[in-house]
């Protein structure tokens, strides 16, 4: 079977595992909601590119800058 660098998240977690990582695709869900893996839709399927879960998983999650608004994890409303 042919490997395609883009897949879905159930496919890119089976390629994952065969290459010897381990990452649910739970996770690998709440990475793409988060921003932290960009994606691409296309009506309800959400298409990742493998390298850039591979570079995450080498790298780890790059830090988030937290908006000033935000103090202590409670944003403020004016």
């Amino acid at each position: 079977m042919k490997k395609y660098n883009t897949g879905t998240a159930k496919q890119i977690v089976e390629r994952l595992k065969e290459e010897g990582y381990y990452l649910t695709e739970s996770s690998l869900r709440t990475w793409v909601r988060m921003g932290i893996i960009p994606s691409a839709r296309c009506g309800r399927k959400v298409y990742i590119y493998y390298p850039n879960v591979v570079r995450v998983l080498q790298e780890g999650i790059p830090e988030i800058e937290t908006p000033e608004s935000v103090t202590n994890g409670i944003r403020q409303l004016y």
